[in-house]
């Protein structure tokens, strides 16, 4: 077991992030000998300007937050981060060349430089999750954790943990209380505490942390409301004491305009480049089964009001049309066409047509039918705030093939923190799934 080494795994984020930069503006020079922008790498960038770029961005991309410690949903968290610093890096680059000019032949390069930092910076991000959970699968380089608890919250913490090695932390064994602290810390080579026991005197909790702090193991608390989405939740303190609370939903009218002009404009170009496409789809789908080449379906939209939802036909026109959705491709309801489709997600392109007339966005929550809408909670219900999407945190998780309803985290997540750069993010890593062709 290795212990908790963040400065090992920043070193090694660190490394490969100064790879990135550096291979991006190589890149974007090499781009700009090739279309006639500048005559030779020797007059695209100085050395010195070629070296300034590495630490400068990497002190960018700490300023905006990227090298804190932090999980969430899908690491969506720091694909924006990585936006942000891609963004205000540039703004102020761009800024240097305005002001002194005599700083010449990399402001030709600023384009591609940007255009590579913003899709090699995420898939970088993206590989070295991948690696280090792959290790974690493994059961290297895991974190020994301990479990301070007896009740349904530490064991359900402790079947989540078992459930998902890749995140790195090995449950190896479950306390009721502090007696045993020091013992399974020294025994087991804990390297990481989850209190998940509600009925410990506060007297004995403070004595758990400051162990922990004092032996330098980080040390977790899991709220007995852990069952609550987690974006519905507000922290707030009154006078040094904390208060947990409940948001609301508050819309913002400036992003929903600007929202729904690059729905307008993005789904309309698209319906034009890709009716060629269509036109293929839909003589393939008449020739593999009968029936028509586009379905409708009833689903619940913003609000709860009902509208037609328009897929191509992945099913036989004797399937039902308001049954459950087949949870994987080999599900005999679907076609053979309707397999490549799903699995492309070719099957979605006539939701442009629902994005144009308003009823869908190219992001947001999934929409559901209507049956399973009426059976919603009320904090279910928080889903039906804004506008059904084409794609969503849910459609690119490791969940879509589990019932929208039961992965909600993803869409409250997605309408607590709705921004410009949260659906670029979503949309690229959208565009990325679809490439690797990631089964629905």
């Amino acid at each position: 077991m290795a212990e908790y080494d963040r400065k090992k795994q920043l070193f090694t984020i660190l490394a490969c992030d100064l790879a990135v930069i550096y291979a991006s503006l190589a890149l974007a020079v090499w781009a700009s000998v090739k279309t006639g922008l500048i005559t030779g790498f020797e007059n695209g960038v100085s050395a010195p300007q070629f070296l300034f770029m590495g630490p400068y961005f990497l002190f960018v991309f700490k300023s905006v937050g990227l090298y804190k410690e932090k999980t969430g949903i899908l690491h969506i968290k720091e694909t924006i981060s990585i936006f942000k610093g891609v963004l205000f890096g540039f703004l102020f680059v761009f800024l240097i060349f305005f002001l002194f000019p005599e700083f010449s032949g990399l402001h030709k390069s600023l384009f591609f430089f940007f255009v590579f930092m913003m899709c090699l910076m995420p898939q970088e991000r993206l590989l070295l999750r991948k690696w280090t959970q792959s290790l974690h699968e493994r059961g290297i380089d895991v974190t020994n954790t301990l479990i301070i608890g007896t009740g349904t919250v530490a064991q359900r913490l402790a079947l989540k943990l078992h459930q998902t090695p890749k995140i790195g932390f090995k449950p190896v064994k479950i306390i009721a209380d502090a007696s045993q602290l020091q013992k399974t810390i020294d025994e087991k080579e804990i390297g990481a505490v989850f209190m998940a026991e509600q009925d410990l005197p506060y007297g004995q909790v403070l004595s758990i942390m400051n162990y922990c702090a004092a032996k330098k193991i980080p040390f977790r608390f899991v709220p007995y409301i852990y069952n609550m989405p987690i974006d519905l939740i507000s922290m707030d303190d009154i006078e040094g004491i904390p208060v947990i609370g409940l948001r609301k939903y508050s819309p913002h009218s400036l992003y929903a305009a600007f929202k729904r002009l690059v729905d307008i404009a993005v789904s309309f170009v698209l319906l034009v480049l890709t009716s060629l496409i269509w036109v293929l789809i839909a003589a393939a789908i008449k020739l593999d089964s009968p029936g028509k080449a586009v379905f409708s379906q009833k689903r619940a939209g913003q609000n709860g009001r009902p509208f037609r939802i328009m897929k191509f036909r992945t099913m036989f026109a004797e399937a039902s049309r308001y049954d459950f959705s087949p949870k994987d491709s080999g599900d005999p309801r679907i076609t053979r066409v309707g397999r490549i489709l799903r699995r492309t997600g070719l099957d979605e392109l006539p939701q442009l047509v629902n994005v144009l007339k308003g009823d869908m966005s190219l992001v947001g929550p999934r929409p559901e039918m209507e049956f399973i809408v009426k059976e919603y909670s009320e904090i279910q219900k928080e889903r039906l705030k804004v506008k059904p999407g084409i794609t969503g945190l849910w459609q690119i998780s490791e969940h879509r093939k589990s019932p929208i309803h039961e992965n909600m985290e993803y869409d409250l997540y997605y309408i607590e923190n709705q921004s410009f750069l949260l659906d670029l993010a979503i949309l690229l890593r959208t565009f990325f799934s679809v490439f690797g062709l990631k089964g629905k």
